[in-house]
C-alpha cells in the first residue's frame, strides 16, 4: 500500500515512464538533497540573537496605517468583479460606515466591513468559513462569495483542519487568507495547521512571510449556556504557539481596528471576540484606522482620590470580561473604591508598558480571566507581573479565573465555574482591605 512504490509502478505499467527514467529522477533528486546537506554543514552557524528577530516578520509594534494598498488593486477588482457587484458591496459598506460613525454597527457587521474594505484594497486576500454563503454564525463573512467569487471567498466543509491548512499554503504562496470560525473553539480541530503557521517564519529562516487571520466568537460568558464542548478557553490553548499574534476585541471599535491590522501583518493572528456580545454590543468605530497588535486600552481610569487613600485596584481583562467589569464600576465606587480598567486587546504579545504605567499608581491588580486556573491567560500575565513588576506590587495578584472543570449547561451549576462582576467587586474590597 506504499503510494511512492504504488506511484512507481502504475505509471511504468501506463508507460508514462520508463524504469531508468524513474531511477534517473531519483539519482538527481538524491544529489539535490545531497548539496543541500553540504551546503548546511558549511555554513557557519546563525548568530544566537536571530531566534528572537524570527518570532514574527512584522514587529510587534508596525503602524499598519503605514503599509501602502498593492498598485494593481484597481485593476484587478475592475477585472474580476463585475459592475453590479461592486455597486451592491459599495452600498454595504456605506450602510456599515453610516452605522459605525452613528454608534449602532455590532462586532460582527464591524468585522464584516473591515474585511470588506481589505479585501477591495488588497486583492490577494481570501476569506475560508463555513456557511460562508449565509453569512456565518455572525454575518462575519456576509457577502464575500456573492462579490469576489468562490476561489477568493470558499465555503467550507465542516472541517477547520482542512480549511486552515488551505489557508496555510495560500499565506505561503503570496495571498493573505482569513479565515472565520463560527466558534473559535472548532479550531481545536486544525491545531497541527495553526502551529505551523506560527513557526513557518522561524522554520524557513525568514525565506517564507506566513498571513493568515483568524477569526471567531468565543469566551466564556455568564449565563453563556452554550455548555463544556463551546465554552473552553482556546485563547489559552494557543498562548504557547511561537510566531502567533493573539488579539481579543470586546467593542465595534476594538474588532474593526484590529480586524483591519491583522490583515495586513506578514504573520499569523487571531482575533477572538467575545460570543454573547456579537450582536448586542454597540458602538462607534473610528473608520480606516488600523489599531495597533501591541497595545492594551485603559477604558477606566480610577479617581486621583482613590488613587490617595490606596483604595484604587489594576483590573486587567478582556472578551466578557470587559462589560462585566463595566458594569461594576458603579459599585464599586458607591463602596469607596475604584479601578484602572484595562481591556488586554493582545494577549500575546502583552502590553506590559501600560500595565506598569497603571500599577505605579494602584500597586494593586486584579485580573478577571476569562480562562481555567491551571495554564490560563491570567496564569502566564500573573507570572510575568510577579517577575516584572514585583516591587509595585503592595499585595499578591488576585486571580479570578474560570475552575478548572467543565463550563456547565446549567446557569445555577455554571455559577460555581466562571467569574463575573460580583466576584470582582468582592476582590476589590478584598484587594482595598488587605484581606487576600
Amino acid at each position: 500500500q506504499d503510494p511512492l512504490i504504488f506511484f512507481e509502478n502504475k505509471f511504468i505499467e501506463n508507460g508514462t515512464f520508463t524504469e531508468d527514467e524513474l531511477k534517473a529522477a531519483r539519482k538527481e533528486v538524491l544529489a539535490e538533497v545531497k548539496a543541500a546537506v553540504k551546503f548546511a554543514d558549511e555554513s557557519p552557524m546563525p548568530p544566537v540573537e536571530l531566534a528572537k528577530e524570527l518570532e514574527y516578520p512584522d514587529a510587534p509594534d508596525t503602524d499598519y496605517n503605514l503599509k501602502p494598498a498593492p498598485a494593481f488593486a484597481d485593476e484587478v477588482n475592475a477585472r474580476t468583479i463585475s459592475a453590479d457587484q461592486m455597486k451592491t458591496i459599495h452600498n454595504h459598506i456605506a450602510t456599515l460606515r453610516e452605522k459605525a460613525s452613528a454608534g449602532e454597527i455590532t462586532i460582527g457587521d464591524a468585522i464584516n466591513l473591515a474585511i470588506h474594505e481589505e479585501m477591495l484594497r488588497d486583492p490577494t486576500t481570501t476569506i475560508h468559513a463555513e456557511d460562508l454563503q449565509a453569512g456565518s454564525s455572525y454575518d462575519i463573512p456576509k457577502l464575500t462569495q456573492q462579490t469576489y467569487g468562490q476561489i477568493r471567498a470558499a465555503d467550507e466543509i465542516i472541517d477547520e483542519g482542512h480549511f486552515i491548512g488551505k489557508a496555510l499554503g495560500e499565506g505561503m504562496n503570496g495571498y493573505r487568507p482569513i479565515v472565520e470560525l463560527m466558534n473559535t473553539n472548532f479550531g481545536i480541530y486544525g491545531m497541527a495547521e495553526i502551529s505551523s503557521a506560527g513557526n513557518t517564519f522561524a522554520t524557513t529562516g525568514g525565506q517564507f512571510d506566513m498571513p493568515m487571520t483568524i477569526i471567531g466568537a468565543g469566551g466564556t460568558a455568564p449565563n453563556q449556556s452554550l455548555g463544556a464542548e463551546h465554552s473552553q478557553p482556546f485563547h489559552a490553548y494557543v498562548m504557547g504557539i511561537p510566531g502567533l499574534k493573539i488579539c481579543t476585541a470586546a467593542s465595534p471599535a476594538a474588532a474593526y481596528g484590529i480586524t483591519k491590522s491583522m490583515i495586513r501583518d506578514n504573520g499569523p493572528c487571531f482575533l477572538f471576540a467575545p460570543v454573547k456580545m456579537m450582536k448586542e454590543a454597540k458602538g462607534t468605530v473610528d473608520l480606516d484606522r488600523c489599531l495597533p497588535l501591541n497595545k492594551a486600552a485603559l477604558l477606566h481610569e480610577a479617581s486621583a482620590d482613590s488613587v490617595a487613600a490606596g483604595n484604587a485596584v489594576t483590573v486587567l481583562t478582556y472578551l466578557h470580561g470587559v462589560k462585566e467589569s463595566q458594569i461594576s464600576i458603579a459599585e464599586i465606587q458607591d463602596e469607596g473604591m475604584d479601578i484602572d480598567l484595562i481591556e488586554l486587546r493582545t494577549l500575546k504579545p502583552l502590553d506590559m508598558e501600560t500595565i506598569a504605567k497603571s500599577l505605579e499608581r494602584t500597586n494593586k491588580i486584579c485580573i478577571l480571566d476569562e480562562s481555567t486556573k491551571s495554564g490560563g491567560v491570567g496564569a502566564t500575565i500573573s507570572a510575568a507581573i510577579s517577575e516584572e513588576l514585583f516591587d509595585l506590587l503592595d499585595a499578591p495578584v488576585k486571580r479570578l479565573s474560570m475552575d478548572d472543570a467543565p463550563v456547565p449547561y446549567a446557569s445555577s451549576m455554571e455559577k460555581a465555574v466562571v467569574k463575573r462582576g460580583s466576584d470582582l467587586v468582592q476582590a476589590v474590597i478584598d484587594l482595598c482591605s488587605n484581606s487576600v
